[in-house]
């Protein structure tokens, strides 16, 4: 007898946000229940620290945040639920250099796409329609069902790129800011 397929996560995320008009609470307390996760008041503490943030943020930056407005949630209790928010779909997770995970909200945001300053750390949010038109192709050419993407352009900006004196790209830059007449070359590689 062949074993009950279990639910991807991609799945349980896509049918976590499929309710229409759910609040941030009901969606995340239909996931805990159909998890069979504990539903505490500090889990919803968390979520709600989550859902006023309007940058990104990482775990720490939050606990921090909670502490400072007189909670008594756990360092873990927020890693844990952020996982869990991670999981239903409520919060993206990057990872935007070598370092530790960045968290934002989905809920009340536009999707969005991200450019990211290797030098300074710098984050710039966009939209191009022709990303979403690009993964659909894909996922045509490839005979998939797109879901969601998460794309991320790892860079330098302007600042970043001027403190580097062997950068061709910098180079360029500079050149066009110091003659903003001349033809400028699009061919930048």
């Amino acid at each position: 007898m062949a074993e009950p397929k279990t639910e991807s996560k991609a799945s349980k995320k896509a049918k976590a946000l499929e309710a229409p008009g759910a609040t941030p609470d009901e969606i995340f307390r239909k996931f805990l229940k159909e998890g069979e996760y504990r539903i505490t008041p500090e889990r919803f503490e968390v979520l709600d620290a989550v859902m006023k943030w309007d940058d990104h943020f990482d775990a720490d930056n939050l606990f921090i945040y909670l502490k400072n407005n007189g909670s008594k949630v756990s360092r873990a209790t927020v890693y844990k639920t952020l996982n869990l928010l991670h999981e239903c779909g409520l919060v993206s997770r990057y990872r935007f250099s070598q370092g530790h995970a960045q968290y934002e909200k989905t809920v009340d945001r536009p999707h969005h796409d991200h450019l990211i300053c290797t030098t300074c750390g710098k984050i710039i949010e966009f939209d191009n329609s022709r990303v979403i038109q690009m993964q659909n192709d894909i996922c045509i050419a490839y005979g998939f069902k797109p879901l969601y993407h998460s794309f991320q352009v790892f860079s330098q900006c302007l600042d970043g790129a001027m403190d580097i004196q062997d950068c061709e790209y910098a180079r360029q830059l500079k050149s066009a800011l110091m003659n903003p007449h001349k033809k400028k070359n699009h061919s930048i590689k």
